[in-house]
């Protein structure tokens, strides 16, 4: 179970490099005060949108994705007289998915007045 916890670690810090949810929120305050049409000509448009009880308007963006581990097959021989026994064992197969869903809120002025992330994939570099 260790080595199966060491490798799904090894592999999301391969997936993600360098990359901080630290340096992810300073590109999303950078966007506050930011026109809601500069975000959606640089982001695209939204997933969705919704009302905040503020009156304000939501716009929701995610993205999403998944590893899927290779497996690994070890076999162990051990010979008995003239026979030889092999035991296998299989490791890896598991899947490991990511997701990122951020909301920036606009007011009436059509101006971003604030963010909110959610996931465990919400990183840049």
């Amino acid at each position: 179970m260790k080595i199966k916890v060491f490798l799904a670690i090894l592999v999301l810090s391969m997936v993600t490099g360098c990359a901080t949810t630290a340096n992810y929120e300073k590109i999303l305050d950078s966007w506050v005060g930011a026109d809601a049409n500069r975000l959606v000509s640089s982001w695209g448009y939204p997933q969705s949108s919704f009302e905040a009880p503020n009156g304000n308007i939501v716009y929701v963006y995610g993205s999403s994705g998944s590893y899927t581990m290779p497996t690994q097959t070890n076999t162990t021989y051990n010979v008995i007289g003239n026979t030889v026994y092999g035991n296998s064992t299989t490791t890896g197969g598991q899947t490991l998915n990511f997701w990122c869903r951020t909301y920036f809120e606009v007011n009436d002025s059509k101006r971003i007045v604030t963010w909110r992330w959610e996931g465990n994939n919400c990183k840049a570099r």
